[in-house]
């Protein structure tokens, strides 16, 4: 399995759809962070949709502990928002909710989904929307990243 770290930034939904696929240790994903901060559409503030559906960690929460303390004190990724994290595997849960627990006074409201149309209830999406948003998911897991 390849390796797929992409995402998509809605500046008109004020939201940014995160795909990934394969395996990733922390150091990929902290610099997956920092390729997405410098994308000049990027806003801390934007809520964010995680599909990790087809992804696994190879590294544990001590690990995900440099990844909190990256953002933290990095003030551009400091935003108020929601993230979804998409799941279907302990594996993902676990770096979900660890993720939530480690980011002490962060202002990211964290919430671990197992459905699509729980991560877009959670972020407030309209119904109107879901559709559309779900076929940008679709999109992102079907192109070649680049």
């Amino acid at each position: 399995m390849t390796q797929k770290l992409q995402y998509l930034i809605l500046e008109d939904k004020s939201m940014i759809i995160v795909y990934c696929k394969g395996k990733v240790f922390i150091d990929e994903v902290i610099e997956f962070k920092k390729k997405m901060g410098n994308d000049k559409n990027y806003s801390p503030n934007f809520n964010v949709i995680y599909d990790f559906r087809e992804l696994e960690f190879l590294f544990e929460l001590e690990e995900l502990s440099r990844y909190v303390e990256f953002i933290s004190n990095n003030k551009k990724y400091i935003g108020n928002r929601k993230s979804a994290v998409i799941t279907n595997s302990p594996n993902q849960v676990v770096i979900g909710i660890g993720f939530d627990i480690l980011k002490n006074k962060l202002p990211i409201e964290v919430q671990v989904c197992s459905t699509v149309e729980t991560a877009f209830s959670f972020l407030g999406l309209p119904i109107k929307d879901w559709e559309f948003i779900e076929s940008l998911i679709c999109e992102l897991r079907n192109t070649q990243e680049h």
